[in-house]
């Protein structure tokens, strides 16, 4: 079973404009119509997404409406202003980061590898230019854009408290894993880990995701034999 490491984080559609994704019921034409309003919200997400990954919060609506077909009024629509826009973006996009992660298996350290390889690759393709805005601190915020800072910290944070306790428990660690642990995945799994190591050293999200899972494998295995033994010797997972 996987992880859950997006728990709690908005599902896509909960930043809408209210009533622009409501429910039709009764008639085929109503059915109709939702069917079309889903196909429009779809073609404004992933188009949102291409372009804010591209131009990072400064992306417009207009920008957005050529990408994807779908006039600014239309847009406007669906979400009364730029900021829901960008709100419901980044949560579309944390969604595509967490979709879908390799599952823990009997080899962790290939899990391990596996996992680091997948998330600095989404984090180069789903996050993108988006990344320096996403974690810029903002003066002056919206309300909106506030509650998009603090519910995307409380899911990092505890996500990588979930994902650590299992990577933990499967090494054969005791008890809760080390805090020092918990902050080395967090900062090998980060987006500012990724942007690093491309822009400053040209290496890409394959070479990054190899490079922080052995770093991770190191940390882990130390901290494993580290802890004190319940009968006298050190736990050995692999």
């Amino acid at each position: 079973m996987a992880p859950d490491l997006a728990g709690g984080w908005q599902k896509p559609g909960d930043l809408e404009k209210p009533g622009a994704g409501a429910q039709a019921t009764g008639t085929p034409s109503s059915s109709l119509a939702e069917e079309q309003r889903d196909h429009t919200r779809s073609r404004i997400r992933q188009a949102a997404m291409e372009v804010v990954a591209q131009r990072g919060f400064s992306a417009t609506v207009e920008e957005i409406a050529q990408v994807s077909g779908v006039s600014a009024r239309t847009i406007f629509r669906h979400y009364a202003t730029h900021d829901r826009l960008i709100a419901a973006t980044v949560n579309d996009m944390y969604f595509g980061w967490f979709e879908d992660l390799p599952l823990p298996g009997e080899d962790l350290d290939g899990w391990i590898e596996d996992l680091t390889v997948t998330v600095h690759t989404r984090i180069a393709l789903v996050v993108g230019a988006a990344f320096w805005d996403i974690h810029a601190p903002r003066a002056n915020a919206s309300e909106v854009l506030s509650e998009m800072d603090a519910q995307r910290r409380d899911v990092r944070v505890g996500g990588m408290k979930t994902l650590v306790k299992v990577v933990w428990h499967m090494a054969g660690g005791m008890g809760e894993p080390p805090e020092g642990l918990v902050l080395a995945f967090a900062l090998h799994l980060s987006a500012f880990a990724t942007h690093a190591l491309m822009v400053d050293f040209d290496k890409t999200p394959a070479q990054i995701g190899a490079l922080t899972a052995d770093n991770l494998k190191v940390l882990l295995w130390r901290a494993i034999e580290a802890q004190p033994s319940q009968e006298g010797g050190c736990p050995d997972g692999r």
